[in-house]
């Protein structure tokens, strides 16, 4: 039940992101909504659980981008590994603290995404290529709604187990 709750949040997500996003001018800038899911796997699910969905979701985003293949692959592994990490430390489950682990999410994928853009370009090396603009708006939008998203995702997901409990006991009441 939980693979089927976050592949198809994933799923969801992806198509959001790919198709309609684009289209409203508000998302314009609007940073990968797939690390909240990750950052949600890193703090509540096992280890297990959590590397067979950032496998499908990374897979699933490179196969859909044009970029270096394993790109995001990578760059969703990292954030999970600093998220296990740092749960060692810090507290992360803080709801003061959640805001600026969304926005180090968002900001740890800006730059492996600028080092694979630097490593695979054959041309001299410049970060030029690099919209700090869209930086500076992705983090912005990473505080403001990364908490919220986080929150609601935490939700859907009780929500959902009791959903699959109330399904699996209609059938046996008779």
């Amino acid at each position: 039940m939980t693979y089927l709750f976050h592949i198809g949040i994933g799923m969801i997500v992806i198509v959001l992101q790919t198709t309609i996003f684009h289209y409203i001018g508000l998302f314009t800038g609007f940073y990968d909504l797939l690390i909240v899911q990750i950052i949600y796997l890193g703090l509540y699910r096992p280890l297990r659980e959590s590397l067979v969905i950032i496998g499908l979701a990374g897979f699933a985003m490179d196969s859909l981008t044009g970029g270096p293949y394993g790109l995001y692959l990578t760059t969703y592994f990292w954030i999970f590994a600093s998220v296990r990490w740092s749960l060692a430390y810090f507290h992360l489950s803080n709801t003061l603290i959640i805001p600026f682990v969304v926005a180090f999410g968002v900001m740890l994928e800006n730059l492996i995404h600028l080092a694979g853009t630097v490593s695979f370009e054959s041309t001299s090396i410049s970060i030029v290529g690099m919209d700090f603009r869209t930086v500076t708006l992705q983090l912005l939008w990473a505080v403001l709604t990364g908490p919220l998203v986080l929150i609601l995702l935490n939700m859907l997901y009780q929500r959902s187990g009791k959903w699959f409990l109330r399904a699996l006991t209609v059938g046996k009441e008779d």
